[in-house]
């Protein structure tokens, strides 16, 4: 993949993950900064971090979370998104841990 191609998939990936994080968070659960390509997402109840950016050298992009542990995702082309070595997907996953506190 061209590196401006994996860039434009990694930007709208992660925009579209701090806007729906937002769009949901209707009672501040979270504190959620992007910025140049490193999402960060902060429980404010626990301090809890999620870091999610990507990773130009490998075309991946980077999961780190304080439940999961971290993760690679790479864009399945065929599927048109991000999934793990493990087939799961990067939206689904962070949503599913997230889901706690999104009451």
């Amino acid at each position: 993949m061209l590196e401006k191609d994996f860039y434009q998939l990694c930007e709208s990936a992660l925009l579209g993950l701090a806007e729906a994080i937002e769009l949901k968070d209707t009672n501040s659960q979270f504190d959620v900064e992007y910025s140049d390509g490193i999402l960060k997402i902060v429980i404010v109840a626990t301090n809890k971090t999620y870091i999610i950016n990507r990773n130009s050298g490998n075309q991946k992009i980077w999961y780190s979370s304080p439940f999961s542990g971290a993760d690679y995702f790479s864009f399945d082309e065929k599927n048109k998104n991000w999934r793990s070595a493990k087939g799961e997907e990067l939206s689904p996953k962070l949503f599913s841990e997230l889901k706690t506190f999104l009451k």
